[in-house]
């Protein structure tokens, strides 16, 4: 599986995730929110339903890292989902995925066909990464009630996940430009 948004490797070994930068685009934007899940209501799905619609996508599709599971299967959870579908539909899909241990252990790459954004789903630590060109923060921003980058209401909280690993903080913050002067600009 290939994606122009995404770092994808075929093999487990290969694997990419945060703190890392899974997205290829040098010029995309990055914005974060809690993760453990795509959206957290009905209401917020449809507003990324209507997003995408906007985005001019008919689809978007779920490909799991399969570098950051322990795991026996050779190939990754991968599903293609309606922008028509309500948050039922999707939870309905994600459900046919057995894990060894649940949903939400696992990390996810969610995108388009269209190439100008990318969601990664990751779970250490567990937020969303949203990674978007510019003209497109300002719709995934109100689809997730995203303030500036969204670092700042997060830094707490991410914070801790890296306690132990002061050094990972730091290049999380790094390779998703998190403090940089021109994102400074464009989320304010």
């Amino acid at each position: 599986m290939t994606t122009s948004v995404f770092k994808i490797s075929n093999t487990k070994e290969g694997a990419i995730y945060p703190p890392e930068q899974v997205f290829w685009k040098q010029d995309f934007l990055y914005m974060f929110t809690i993760g453990g899940h795509l959206v957290g209501s009905e209401v917020n799905y449809q507003k990324l339903m209507h997003c995408l619609k906007k985005f001019n996508e008919k689809c978007f599709f779920i490909l799991e890292n399969m570098g950051t599971v322990i795991t026996d299967r050779e190939d990754p959870f991968y599903a293609k989902i309606s922008v028509l579908s309500n948050l039922s539909d999707f939870n309905n899909v994600v459900n046919q995925f057995d894990p060894p241990f649940g949903f939400y252990i696992n990390d996810f790459f969610i995108y388009g066909e269209n190439d100008n954004w990318g969601i990664y789903l990751c779970e250490c630590p567990t937020i969303n990464i949203i990674g978007c060109r510019e003209n497109y923060v300002k719709d995934f921003s109100e689809v997730f009630n995203i303030k500036g980058n969204g670092f700042d209401s997060l830094k707490d909280f991410i914070g801790k996940e890296y306690e132990n690993h002061p050094e990972l903080l730091q290049k999380l913050i790094s390779n998703y430009n998190l403090y940089a002067s021109k994102n400074d600009k464009i989320f304010t």
